[in-house]
């Protein structure tokens, strides 16, 4: 019975997870937002904030459980370094803070949850594939003990799982008391209508930039124009770092990975290499798009009759296939599990025999005829055949823990110097440590050899000028100990310092205006787009139709473009327009979808509900964010380090 029950709800934990999809509503893109100030925190506590306290445990559990919501989002792709690329650790504990705080929100608001109304939430939960609710049977609730074995078969316990319903359904109810509270205008709605549905047809010739034959700007000319245009050369404060680089390359061909060690973590790990049922097959597509339905049809039925008569599928497909990213593979897709394709395709792949050919199979991207290469069922991938990737995975992990445990030793050091000179750093360096030096940098400046790192900006930032940081900052080459050596204050620099920079902007701004004059000149000569575009040998371009938000096909969403495009009446032309670093375009207008009052007041309520959603989120995040400034962020960092996160 409690396999049967696995069976029809194992697609539970998707529901689980679509339950709590308001949550991840509020959490930002950039969930690493939070202050980073502080250290090792209590042995028992992920995070503090505030009030707030995350403990291990509670942050373990999050964490497996969306580790796993990856691992079924990226398939094969997914990895521990694609977690550590996300710094995942830290994106979960972030997510938890954030859920207490709009939970005090709610609190704050006097917003509760009954019982009755958590029970109707529960009965209500429904399978997406099957549509029936989950709980219930017969319209009944199906009873305690059916009720804890489903739980259960997916790793819930009744207790947890309805806390979590609970918290659902209370911050279900904080999004709509924000979105009630939000005023959208008519003005709003039919604006927002309008970029939706009010499409141009134009067509338009770009003039390249052309290459201005002045001599460049003497110094007094230069120096004319950053005074007079000073805003563009404003600088935020800038720093400079030197640091010590404990670099995992380096590190990495001296650890050795036994035989012993792969087969013991392939052991322990079995089921990651658990496969399902696969498809190697090949297609043949002919794209259709509502108006070549017939004729993309029929060309499909007469490549299954010549395939079926002998004809060569590889040299048809190179042939025929509007897909240009198999056909010079002869149709070749590859081996793919289910889940990969569109649903018409995928049924038809797994439903065929192998060699045989299938078709024509309809898709959103047109008419498929497919031959079935190969077909294996669920199995587990043998050890020889992951070995070598186990053998470098675990190659990696260790690189990285003992370059960790180096820079843990260096940071001692250099802590024990007071405020250590570049010499005394220098001394330091060996095999696998470099010292280096960045430019000056700014809060989003990525430093050279490093890239972007959020945790290195931070630190450079948080020191006084000539101290060296008390713990190292985890990066992509390695582990980085920081000293921060000059500060640039804010304001505008010297005209020396950005000299070079004046000249090139006043070159560009010649060549933008001799670009403009061509195309101006051409235009007073001839009126028509034809006839400029032959007079000056530009190509025209007649792309699809497009929105007031744009792009317009090929050209970008420059908006002087936008606005004179839907500024025009049909048959207009308007020009020259400058595009930035493209050079000056002119185009004509051939068509502009009248606004339909009719859809509009369809459809109206519907934008309006959006538009109070997107303002009442804007608001929420606000919330958030006030609140994280006011509190102090304290990430166990030791347990983020375990967890393959950051440390710094």
């Amino acid at each position: 019975m409690l396999k049967a029950l696995r069976e029809n709800f194992k697609h539970l934990q998707w529901i689980l997870w679509a339950v709590i999809a308001v949550f991840v509503i509020f959490v930002f893109a950039d969930w690493g937002m939070g202050s980073q100030r502080g250290g090792g925190g209590d042995a028992a506590l992920a995070a503090k904030a505030g009030d707030i306290r995350i403990t291990t445990a509670e942050f373990q559990k999050e964490y497996a459980f969306t580790e796993e919501r990856y691992r079924q989002a990226y398939g094969k792709n997914y990895s521990p370094e694609l977690a550590r690329a996300m710094n995942l650790p830290e994106q979960v504990l972030n997510s938890l803070i954030d859920r207490r705080l709009f939970r005090e929100e709610a609190e704050r608001l006097h917003l509760k949850v009954t019982d009755d109304e958590l029970t109707q939430h529960i009965l209500g939960i429904k399978d997406p594939q099957s549509g029936k609710a989950l709980f219930v049977k017969d319209g009944a609730f199906v009873g305690d003990e059916v009720y804890r074995r489903i739980l259960a078969a997916n790793h819930l316990v009744p207790q947890g799982f309805e806390e979590q319903q609970r918290e659902q359904i209370l911050l279900g109810k904080l999004s709509r008391f924000f979105i009630q509270s939000v005023i959208v205008p008519d003005d709003d709605v039919k604006s927002e209508f309008e970029k939706k549905n009010v499409k141009a047809k134009i067509v338009w010739a770009l003039l390249p930039v052309v290459a201005a034959a002045q001599a460049p700007a003497s110094d007094a000319e230069a120096g004319a124009y950053f005074k007079a245009n000073p805003t563009p050369y404003m600088q935020p404060e800038k720093r400079k770092a030197k640091y010590l680089l404990v670099e995992t390359a380096k590190i990495r061909p001296a650890i050795q990975v036994s035989d012993a060690d792969v087969t013991a973590d392939y052991a322990a790990n079995a089921a990651t290499y658990r496969k399902g049922e696969e498809v190697h097959a090949r297609h043949i597509l002919y794209k259709a798009d509502g108006t070549n339905d017939a004729a993309q049809k029929a060309k499909a039925e007469a490549a299954v009759r010549r395939l079926k008569g002998g004809a060569d599928f590889a040299a048809l497909a190179a042939a025929e296939s509007d897909d240009a990213g198999s056909k010079s593979l002869g149709g070749d897709l590859g081996t793919f599990p289910k889940g990969r394709m569109v649903k018409e395709f995928e049924e038809a792949a797994f439903g065929a025999k192998e060699k045989e050919i299938v078709g024509p199979v309809k898709s959103s991207f047109g008419y498929h005829v497919i031959q079935v290469l190969e077909k294996t069922g669920e199995r587990v991938q043998p050890l020889f055949e992951v070995s070598a990737g186990i053998r470098a995975r675990l190659q990696e992990d260790r690189a990285r823990d003992e370059a960790k445990r180096l820079a843990a030793g260096l940071a001692e050091k250099v802590a024990k110097m007071g405020k250590p000179s570049d010499d005394d750093l220098r001394k330091l360096t060996g095999a696998g440590v470099t010292f280096n030096e960045t430019e000056f940098l700014s809060r989003t400046d990525a430093p050279a050899g490093i890239g972007f790192n959020q945790q290195f900006s931070e630190k450079l930032f948080s020191l006084r000028e000539g101290e060296t940081a008390a713990t190292p900052v985890t990066t992509t080459r390695g582990e980085a100990i920081v000293k921060l050596v000059e500060i640039k204050k804010p304001g505008l620099p010297a005209f020396a310092e950005v000299k070079q920079r004046v000249v090139a902007d006043i070159q560009k701004k010649r060549q933008d205006e001799a670009t403009l004059a061509v195309l101006k000149q051409a235009m007073s000569a001839d009126a028509t787009l034809e006839g400029v575009a032959k007079k000056l040998n530009l190509k025209i371009e007649t792309p699809e139709a497009f929105s007031k938000a744009g792009p317009i096909p090929g050209l970008g969403s420059p908006k002087a473009v936008l606005d004179a495009v839907f500024a025009a009446k049909p048959g207009e032309t308007k020009g020259p327009i400058a595009v930035a670093e493209r050079g000056a375009v002119v185009v004509r207008v051939e068509s502009v979808t009248p606004f339909d009052s009719a859809a509009f007041e369809k459809e109206k309520d519907a934008l309006r509900e959006e538009l109070r959603a997107q303002k009442s989120n804007r608001l929420l995040q606000a919330l958030v964010q006030r609140r994280r400034s006011d509190l102090k962020v304290e990430f166990n960092r030791e347990l983020l380090s375990r967890m393959g996160g950051s440390k710094a």
